[in-house]
């Protein structure tokens, strides 16, 4: 019993150590570095090697949970958001395509595809556009509707495309060029949007 409590102090001691030191050459159990792991006996090193599968299943394991909770938070906010568009009231409901499109990339303004957004006021909703020429060169930003202004902002910035209207012409619906320097640049449409809480029943007719 002692020796065994004896080999896991000293495995612990090794561990200790090893956070303090930056592992280099070839990755062995829990970090150690080289040249502490070939003084280490057979026992010791097999205790490591235990030690670094349970926390490889611990983290595996939390990555899991965390990934669970990242779905259920974003399921979460598509729940809330739908159940909103649907209960909008008149005004504060929009939907928008910015097209044609245009992407900041690499230094260069280029042609992407077309953005559409179904916003409510004040629910903040991200937003990603790719160029035509390849899905991977992408931008992210987030939009959000106020009542009377649309924003498309990047995500990390200040500087916003502003698409400011009146409840009248987004009614009808209205245009506009909109610009964010180093993110966005293009025409959008934007219309006021009927929730199904307020949409005309009409009666059908056989």
């Amino acid at each position: 019993m002692r020796r065994i409590l004896g080999r896991r102090l000293a495995v612990g001691g090794l561990l200790a150590s090893v956070l303090l030191l930056s592992a280099c050459g070839p990755r062995y159990p829990l970090g150690i570095p080289e040249e502490q792991w070939t003084r280490m006996s057979v026992e010791q090193q097999n205790e490591a090697r235990m030690q670094q599968a349970e926390l490889d299943r611990a983290r595996a394991e939390a990555r899991r949970r965390e990934a669970e909770a990242r779905r259920a938070e974003a399921a979460a906010r598509a729940a809330e958001l739908e159940h909103a568009r649907q209960t909008a009231a008149p005004g504060e409901r929009v939907q928008c395509i910015l097209q044609p499109a245009e992407i900041h990339y690499g230094g260069k303004w280029r042609p992407a595809e077309p953005l559409g957004l179904d916003l409510v006021a004040g629910m903040p909703i991200a937003f990603e556009m790719r160029t035509q020429a390849s899905r991977y060169r992408t931008v992210e930003g987030e939009a959000v509707f106020d009542g009377m202004e649309v924003r498309l902002c990047p995500r990390y910035g200040d500087e916003c495309a502003r698409f400011l209207a009146t409840s009248g012409e987004l009614r009808r619906g209205v245009s506009r060029r909109v610009r964010a320097e180093d993110l966005l640049r293009g025409k959008m449409h934007c219309e006021l949007a009927l929730s199904d809480r307020y949409r005309p029943n009409y009666p059908r007719f056989p």
